[in-house]
């Protein structure tokens, strides 16, 4: 229980004023208060932590990438064979891992950075890992617009081509937006700008990390 001790942990020092601790800091809002502690709550739900339990085993480091790589292969088997599965059950791995990946790096810039002798381990490692991320939204919402048929062609024919639903994902998160293939429904218009809104957070995300990753690395290595 020791992984959702510290989240829930972590929420009671916000709030008490002793996160984030470091010199010269000023004291966080409540509206920061809010909003640092809802991310913390949602990454309290992450299956991340029960891998945590494999700490004797692997080092911290390799647990993260590997939790990323094998929900990164279980979206695209969900892509490909979802056939096989029922759609709620599609749509809710999906949804969940979305939301997972986005909260993970939105906790790490509004929440971790603030924890003392904090840094990023390797730049190179974490803008990979972003770049997975990235590609998890595409071929996570490429499976939400064939599930839901609330995407298709000028005539109003749902997706049926895997092909076709990643292209229409990458000209959505990309903001392209040719017009050969369109959302037909009022979900597929909500799933397009949700996505577009995730690609937009995780360049921006990346942006920071050029920024202030060399900085954070040099920092760790004092």
């Amino acid at each position: 229980m020791r992984p959702w001790r510290q989240e829930y942990g972590l929420v009671r020092d916000i709030w008490c004023g002793r996160f984030p601790d470091q010199p010269g800091q000023l004291p966080v809002t409540v509206l920061e208060r809010v909003f640092m502690s809802c991310l913390v709550v949602v990454r309290s739900f992450s299956l991340l932590h029960i891998a945590m339990f494999l700490r004797n085993f692997m080092s911290g480091s390799i647990i993260s990438e590997f939790y990323v790589v094998v929900w990164f292969l279980i979206l695209l088997a969900i892509l490909i064979f979802n056939a096989s599965l029922a759609p709620w059950l599609a749509i809710l791995l999906v949804c969940y891992r979305l939301v997972d990946a986005l909260n993970y790096r939105l906790c790490i810039i509004f929440v971790d950075r603030y924890k003392k002798n904090w840094g990023l381990r390797s730049l190179n490692r974490s803008l990979v890992l972003l770049f997975i991320n990235y590609i998890e939204i595409i071929v996570g919402f490429a499976t939400l617009y064939l599930v839901t048929d609330s995407v298709g062609y000028k005539i109003c024919v749902p997706l049926s081509s895997r092909l076709d639903a990643l292209y229409f994902s990458v000209i959505t998160i990309t903001t392209l937006g040719y017009g050969d293939i369109k959302p037909i429904a009022e979900v597929g218009k909500w799933l397009s700008l949700t996505e577009t809104v995730m690609g937009f957070i995780l360049i921006v995300l990346v942006i920071g990390s050029f920024l202030t990753g060399v900085r954070n690395i040099q920092n760790l290595r004092e």
